[in-house]
């Protein structure tokens, strides 16, 4: 498989999206930053979550749908 790394401009970022899940592709976003109240926040969910809550990320995946803004 090839992996292609591409800058979209902000304001075509929803099109852009609408685009890749019409043609089925896989998306992946590596480039996020997560503040310290963010952090707690995981945290604590993580901490108060029950282990049988938790879904797989492959099912998980199979529900994302991207909106345009």
């Amino acid at each position: 498989m090839t992996q292609i790394t591409l800058n979209i401009p902000d304001n075509e970022l929803g099109f852009f999206l609408k685009l890749i899940e019409n043609f089925n592709y896989e998306l992946l976003i590596n480039e996020f930053s997560v503040n310290q109240e963010m952090k707690d926040l995981l945290d604590n969910r993580r901490s108060t979550s029950e282990k049988e809550d938790y879904l797989a990320w492959e099912e998980v995946k199979k529900q994302i749908r991207f909106k345009s803004k």
